[in-house]
């Protein structure tokens, strides 16, 4: 019997390199979200640090300090809008990634399937060979 050949061979091939190239923009996703979220976090803690004493500065020294939080306050705002596009991009790549997956599965099924049918081909002719040989080797006992 010929050896077991999936004819769909090159197609998986294909989806498992997509598959894989949507892995990698899935990690290179969560590496997005895991550096806004970082600097997120920075620029919570640097707000909490400058804080002012409002009964210790007057005059310059106090509009100074608020100029600073007004500035802590956008770049808060700017680093929470980064973290929101990255966490958004995050969900866009494990969504094609798990239709990637998802087609690499069900290529891999229908291959496990021909698999099982052209095995249970490859032993039915086995059997049969087997039988022919059992059943010559019983006439010719006979014969004797």
């Amino acid at each position: 019997m010929k050896k077991f050949k999936f004819g769909l061979n090159s197609v998986l091939r294909l989806r498992k390199m997509e598959e894989e190239h949507a892995r990698m923009f899935l990690n290179e996703s969560q590496a997005e979200v895991d550096r806004a979220t970082a600097e997120l976090d920075a620029r919570l803690l640097a707000i909490g640090t400058s804080r002012p004493d409002p009964g210790r500065y007057r005059g310059p020294d106090f509009q100074d300090q608020r100029d600073q939080l007004e500035r802590h306050a956008v770049a808060v705002t700017a680093a929470r809008s980064a973290e929101a596009n990255a966490l958004a991009s995050l969900r866009i790549a494990r969504g094609e990634w798990e239709e990637a997956a998802q087609k690499v599965r069900a290529l891999e099924r229908l291959n496990e399937k021909h698999h099982e049918t052209w095995v249970l081909e490859a032993t039915k002719h086995a059997q049969i060979a087997t039988d022919e040989i059992a059943q010559t080797h019983f006439r010719r006992s006979i014969d004797r």
